[in-house]
């Protein structure tokens, strides 16, 4: 877009003309100047009301604050780039997935950056140490900055599990569920990276409850589920030691399985009584309990998972807005959901837009047979299948069916849109 400018030069008035781009702030490049934000100035950290970026540490800074920014064409000293391409000129993708390249290695370093983070947090605290909670700061921020590039992607990576990593792998898709409904709400940069903490923090008491009690296979009995409810006390005193941390992770640890009617513990607090953090960390916390495979359970199938988290909003456990606001942000295939089509095959969701919810864009990795394939199919440019039937999904399945494990497929989608 070409926009006007009015501005003075030694007394006389001259038009100046302006060739804005709209990118993402994932997509800039060194060499490219910044000259408008999706915000306001002052609510940045930027002094200068339109600045180059310099390096990979620029891009990073202003992913932490803004989504979109518009780059000034003639005042940058790189290829101009088209509405529609990437910062480096080349298009978004070779399939239509709703993610580049660039967008899985922000959304891969946040999750490979917490999930090691917190498996040193529990090496410190076996050995007897105290945890340096302090490093929790960058690792979140990187976690805000890959949801302001692209929320598709970070809730992907959040399907991506392996079995002997569940405490790092949901303290990781607790604190990204937790930023993407704080930003819905509106929270600011600084609120977000408060809420994240909150969020990756929220079970630290878990990694001192036992082994053989966390992965029971069983029912717990009334004394081992005292000891699994304690991990509340356990993680508040954990961070009340720690340093250099938002200081209202401490009172989510201690509160996220309060219910707002007051029968949940350790307190049995009430609505009134829990902060705005503590309930969205209980809802996301929730989710993400109901859709993982546990030792004593199955995983639940995404609607189901849903259906859950409306009851208990109906019964007045935890917020029926936030609970609202998260549901219809996940919609009904978010990424990384395991569907089965009408013609008998079986799709990893990718994501889809927005005028398309209903028709994502999917991995294909069974046939009608159920036999292993591969292929990149966007229902919202496939009306019908190969027998001229209509082509819909049928079912939503719950992770592991079919034996698809969606971390098999990571490398596979990277080499598609490189």
């Amino acid at each position: 877009m070409t926009t006007p400018t009015d501005r003075s030069f030694l007394g006389s008035h001259k038009i100046d003309y302006v060739e804005k781009v709209l990118l993402r702030a994932c997509e800039l490049r060194p060499g490219m100047y910044v000259c408008e934000l999706d915000r306001p100035w002052l609510d940045t950290p930027f002094l200068l009301q339109g600045f180059e970026v310099s390096n990979d540490a620029d891009v990073e800074v202003v992913m932490r604050y803004c989504e979109h920014v518009y780059i000034d064409l003639q005042r940058s000293r790189i290829v101009k780039v088209k509405p529609g391409e990437r910062g480096d000129g080349t298009s978004a993708g070779k399939k239509n997935t709703p993610f580049d390249k660039k967008d899985l290695e922000v959304s891969a370093s946040a999750h490979k950056q917490t999930t090691q983070l917190l498996k040193t947090f529990a090496d410190e605290i076996r050995f007897g140490q105290t945890p340096k909670l302090h490093l929790a700061k960058s690792a979140v921020a990187e976690c805000v900055a890959g949801v302001m590039c692209n929320p598709t992607a970070m809730m992907f990576m959040t399907r991506l599990r392996k079995k002997d990593e569940y405490t790092s792998q949901h303290a990781f898709s607790v604190c990204v569920y937790s930023i993407i409904l704080g930003r819905r709400l509106g929270l600011d940069a600084l609120q977000l990276e408060n809420l994240g903490t909150c969020g990756l923090l929220h079970d630290m008491g878990k990694l001192e409850i036992p082994d053989s009690i966390l992965n029971k296979p069983g029912k717990l009995t009334a004394e081992e589920n005292e000891i699994m409810q304690s991990h509340t006390k356990l993680g508040r005193d954990i961070l009340m030691s720690g340093r250099d941390i938002f200081s209202g992770a401490v009172d989510v640890a201690y509160g996220h399985h309060e219910h707002l009617d007051g029968t949940g513990y350790p307190r049995g607090l009430q609505d009134h009584q829990l902060n705005t953090n503590c309930k969205i960390v209980a809802v996301v916390d929730k989710y993400d309990a109901l859709t993982t495979h546990r030792a004593y359970r199955p995983g639940q199938d995404h609607l189901s998972a849903v259906a859950i988290l409306n009851k208990l909003a109906k019964d007045h456990k935890i917020d029926s807005k936030l609970t609202t606001s998260f549901v219809a942000y996940l919609g009904i295939y978010p990424p990384g959901t395991t569907v089965e089509l009408s013609s008998g095959e079986v799709g990893i969701v990718l994501g889809s837009t927005p005028e398309h919810r209903l028709r994502p864009q999917l991995l294909v990795v069974r046939d009608a047979n159920k036999n292993p394939v591969q292929c990149f199919v966007d229902m919202s440019e496939k009306a019908a299948d190969e027998r001229g039937r209509p082509y819909r999904i049928i079912a939503v399945h719950a992770p592991g069916d079919f034996e698809v494990d969606v971390t098999q497929y990571y490398d596979l989608i990277v080499q598609a849109i490189e």
